[in-house]
Parts: C-alpha cells; structure tokens; sequence
C-alpha cells in the first residue's frame, strides 16, 4: 500500500506510540475494508484519536479503492479482519508436506494476531495501548532477527474465554504457537481440528508489511473465513 502513517510511531515518554499515531492506523484499517464507503468512526472521547482516525480511514479507503482489496472485521473488538464472502481468494503459493490442506489464502487485516506473534517472537516488545500498531513493531522485531520473510500462527473460531492475558482467547480464537515453517503450523492446525470441533480453522500468514497489520489468512482445506 502506498500510503503510511503520517505521526510519530516512536515511543512517547511514558504513555507509549503517540495516540494520534494509533488513531491512524486503526482507521486505516477500518477504511480499507470499506471501499468505496469511509467508515462510521469508533467510539471514543479523545479528539486526537478520533481526528487522526478520520485521516486514516479516508487513507484507507483510497488505497482499498486502489488495491482492490475488499476486506472487513470479523467483529469490533476482535482486531481481525477478513475478506468479505463472495470475494476470491488466491492461491497460497506455499510448499511442503502440509500444503495441499492450505492451498488459498485471503487478503486480512488487523492486529490481534500480529500482537500474539510480536509477544511470541519477541517477548517484552510493546506497541502501546491497543496494540494498532503490531505490524509497525513486529516489521522491526523480524528485521532485528535477521528478517525471517513469513511466519505462520495456527487459529481457529472457538467460544470466548474468560478474562485472561491472552487477547485472541478472550476474543474467541483458539491459538497456537507462531513458526517459520509452514509444515508445523499446520501440523498444529490439523491436530488441533482432529480432536476439537474447530471453526474456519488455518493459519494466519505474516509476511514483513512495513508499518501496516496486513497478513493472508490461509483457511484449512479451503474453508471460508466468514464470520462466527
């Protein structure tokens, strides 16, 4: 995507990445859902948050037009994002032992499971309140580590746990652990769906996006990623 966060992504003193710079990208990913309609805009009283998101979702939404992409929240809060139903996927591109059961992937965005990967990866790594900027922080963590070029985070729809420090739980999202191999990730995929009752069960794909929460969601056997 051509365009990028305009604030300051630094950390600021004490209260982590500017709020401005967190409004952004989260409008930009609400708005690059929507083409060619901008968003309604979250609830919130901090006028920064919501004037910088403003100036995201626009952004968003002009680079959705562009791109083609025609994406959306699965659900508010959950920070995931997939491609609407009815769209085309593509295919995954992948190799190896696993990837007959992994053979399309979906354009997504949003930063929930990119947050899980960054903690798994580099644990103590933070990307401020919310977390909108997980692609920011984990595009670093990868180039510190040598730039591995994908990672691979098994994930399914499950009911919501309670409270706990696991985000994608509380959401409704079973997980694994993050890999560089496609072949265990799925491994653990499939695992998981042989004992459990998983829905829309895969891998979500992480591909180094600069400052952006873009990943490919690689449903297992071809299933369709729509919404619980």
């Amino acid at each position: 995507m051509p365009l990028t966060n305009p604030y300051a992504q630094e950390n600021d003193g004490a209260f982590g990445t500017s709020v401005e710079a967190r409004g952004w990208q989260a409008g930009y990913d609400a708005g690059v859902s929507t083409p060619p309609d901008v968003p309604q805009g979250p609830s919130t009283r901090h006028p920064g948050f919501m004037d910088a998101w403003a100036e995201g979702a626009v952004a968003g939404n002009a680079d959705g037009r562009t791109e083609g992409w025609r994406l959306r929240p699965v659900t508010e809060r959950s920070g995931l994002v997939v491609k609407v139903p009815g769209s085309e996927p593509q295919d995954s591109g992948e190799s190896g032992e696993e990837a007959g059961a992994f053979a399309v992937a979906w354009k997504s965005v949003g930063h929930l499971p990119l947050a899980l990967i960054l903690q798994q990866l580099a644990p103590g790594t933070g990307t401020g309140p919310g977390s909108q900027l997980a692609g920011l922080a984990l595009d670093r963590a990868c180039a510190d580590k040598g730039g591995p070029d994908r990672l691979y985070l098994p994930l399914c729809v499950s009911p919501p746990h309670e409270l706990s420090d696991d985000a994608l739980f509380e959401a409704g999202y079973w997980h694994g652990d993050f890999s560089g191999s496609l072949d265990e990730a799925g491994q653990a995929a499939v695992s998981h769906a042989l004992v459990r009752v998983p829905h829309f069960a895969g891998l979500v794909r992480y591909r180094p996006a600069g400052t952006h929460n873009f990943w490919d969601w690689l449903p297992m056997e071809n299933g369709r990623p729509e919404e619980p």
